[in-house]
């Protein structure tokens, strides 16, 4: 979305006076860009092509921050450039470099030996254990990965990829085999998409399931999250704010890895001999893939940032200190 943005705004030419949606601010290039380009890109973005989530929205008022903080004077070209720069910026630190110093603080939790289980694909979660990986060669110690997945995104498979090419030992299971492994289990490590200001996580569907799986065996489930995934909102289940996947996709066994490969592959899959092939002739009857759900924070031992490790009660108290400004209006 940023790199998309980036782009809109290298191309922008503001609209005459009489088109503008900010007539009254015309002569401020900042305010037409706010009004006539990033909002109309966005508010399209997130109804036709990707539903809006916590990150884009994080990003997307830190840009928009940005570009109302820039003197007014500042001719379009400058403020062009400025802007590509800034979207740059926020890009490595909060997302690169982020996650380069979640890898070290986790790090630090596990031990020669360990058993760590994760679930379906996270990249922070990837950049964690090739960092460990790499850090164990040199000490001589080892440990081993339980990759976790499910049906029908199968996205787990990325992951078991990338750590087999690095030499990392691995199993692989399914959703339901998951309680015949938590004997051998130490560590839990989840990624995140979202992480409320109650410490409650919201991420890919079934972490839930691992971490309450996890919590009831009592071993310690770590979740890996950028600050950029904060938010100031609470959120108490999974129904009343959730992204829907393709109800088709619950219906095939043939799920591809290559989300890109979908359409090709669902039109060579012969759906004769699947049940509920007929679901839409059926009135009563709808199929809901729910594609995120929600952890509680009781399930969760300890939540790693970019600024270090702490409990899942202290993310209010972190999103205070990462937003002074708006402390007033957040916990009013």
């Amino acid at each position: 979305m940023l790199y998309t943005f980036q782009k809109v705004i290298q191309d922008y030419d503001p609209l005459p006076s009489s088109q503008s949606s900010s007539p009254s601010k015309t002569k401020d290039i900042r305010f037409s860009i706010e009004h006539d380009l990033l909002k109309p890109a966005f508010n399209y973005l997130s109804n036709k092509c990707r539903t809006h989530s916590v990150t884009m929205g994080n990003a997307f008022t830190s840009l928009k921050k940005f570009i109302l903080d820039l003197d007014r004077d500042l001719n379009l070209d400058v403020i062009k450039e400025l802007c590509s720069d800034e979207i740059d910026r926020y890009i490595q630190e909060q997302i690169i470099f982020a996650d380069k110093a979640i890898s070290k603080h986790a790090c630090m939790k596990i031990v020669d030996g360990d058993v760590i289980l994760t679930y379906a694909n996270s990249e922070v979660i990837q950049a964690l254990l090739l960092h460990a990986q790499r850090k164990f060669e040199t000490e001589k110690k080892s440990f081993r990965v339980i990759v976790v997945d499910s049906r029908p995104l199968l996205e787990g498979r990325k992951m078991l990829d990338v750590f087999t090419k690095a030499g990392i030992e691995c199993s692989y299971i399914f959703l339901n085999s998951l309680s015949y492994v938590m004997k051998e289990v130490t560590k839990v490590f989840l990624g995140a998409a979202a992480l409320m200001s109650d410490g409650s996580i919201l991420s890919r569907v079934g972490t839930a399931s691992v971490a309450l799986m996890a919590q009831s065996n009592n071993i310690p489930v770590l979740i890996c999250c950028e600050s950029y995934k904060i938010t100031s909102r609470v959120q108490l289940e999974s129904i009343t704010s959730n992204e829907l996947g393709n109800p088709d996709d619950l219906l095939s066994t043939h799920c591809a890895i290559d989300r890109s490969r979908i359409e090709t592959i669902s039109t060579n899959v012969n759906h004769q001999n699947e049940p509920l092939q007929e679901w839409r002739s059926v009135k009563t009857l709808k199929l809901l893939n729910l594609l995120y759900d929600l952890t509680p924070s009781e399930y969760v031992s300890a939540i790693v940032t970019e600024y270090g490790i702490l409990p899942p009660t202290s993310v209010a108290v972190l999103l205070r200190e990462m937003n002074p400004q708006d402390n007033e209006t957040t916990f009013a």
